[in-house]
């Protein structure tokens, strides 16, 4: 009896270690990095295993709890970069229309096929968290567009929903809007911003803290942006964590000198912002040509 009490204390115990996220700030990030595949030589850009532990490195530089991803083939593929006994990969769920032979000809090649994309987390083992179902309204119907994933992270007593995105790309600030032939995916990105502030209004009605992070594919940063007066309109209550990243901050200090607005971006829950520690709020240098996103990241207390 006394030896059957001593296991299930044991047991009890691992399992709570297993859920037990460790007083302090939460690190959490976001990248997109840019078609990551299975297998090596695959799809849009063409890895060997050196790319592979050149990512895996930035990641645990990075030394984040929870990471969100973008432009990810599956979980096996996430788990290449983020070791499997160390992170919990979860994907969202939408189908994979590419087939087994990939899909659509890379852009600027002749015999490239574009694989599956999907947003995703990477969390780290320790980090208490429940899984929830993909945003899958997101896409409004369109089997090319991403879905949001989407989770609640359990932090120092406080409970966090998070959704990575990925958002329709070509509208990305005020030069497309006004150009034809870009009309059709402004519209569809116009959509998804509509569903995003469906997403935040349904979190407010909760009472809910909330981060939203990921590939907006949009400069919500500039001026009188119309997609950053939907998502930061004063009733949503949010917060755009990443507005002044690079105020004052001269050109070399960006990740990318080539591009001067973000479309990478974290929005955040306005009584959750509180907590945002604004001095560990950053960008980090790119670093090679691929992943041709940087990596975005702030602290929660």
């Amino acid at each position: 009896m006394l030896y059957r009490h001593l296991l299930a204390l044991v047991v009890a115990g691992a399992l709570f270690a297993a859920t037990f996220t460790a007083a302090g700030p939460l690190h959490i990030a976001t990248w997109n990095v840019e078609h990551l595949n299975e297998d090596n030589n695959a799809g849009c850009i063409p890895r060997n295993d050196d790319d592979y532990a050149y990512i895996a490195q930035r990641i645990r530089e990075l030394n984040a709890e929870v990471v969100a991803i973008q432009e990810v083939e599956s979980a096996e593929a996430a788990y290449r970069v983020f070791p499997e006994d160390q992170w919990t990969v979860i994907m969202s769920d939408r189908p994979n229309n590419r087939g087994a032979k990939g899909g659509n000809i890379c852009w600027g090649t002749q015999d490239k096929r574009l694989r599956h994309q999907a947003t995703g987390f990477a969390i780290r083992k320790g980090v208490a968290f429940t899984r929830l179902d993909a945003y899958s309204h997101l896409a409004g119907g369109d089997a090319n567009q991403r879905w949001g994933a989407d989770l609640k992270v359990h932090h120092d007593g406080k409970d966090i929903r998070v959704l990575s995105v990925h958002l329709a790309s070509g509208c990305w600030g005020p030069e497309q809007d006004q150009t034809p032939n870009r009309a059709n995916i402004c519209i569809t990105l116009r959509g998804q911003i509509e569903r995003m502030v469906e997403w935040i209004q349904a979190r407010n009605s909760a009472n809910e803290h909330f981060v939203i992070l990921g590939d907006f594919n949009r400069r919500l940063a500039l001026p009188n942006d119309w997609a950053a007066e939907r998502l930061l309109d004063q009733r949503l209550e949010t917060t755009l964590v990443t507005a002044d990243l690079r105020d004052g901050k001269p050109q070399e200090a960006w990740c990318d000198e080539r591009y001067p607005d973000l479309i990478d971006h974290i929005i955040i829950s306005n009584p959750l912002s509180e907590s945002v520690l604004k001095s560990k709020t950053k960008e980090y240098e790119r670093g090679r040509e691929s992943p041709d996103h940087c990596i975005i990241a702030t602290m929660i207390e």
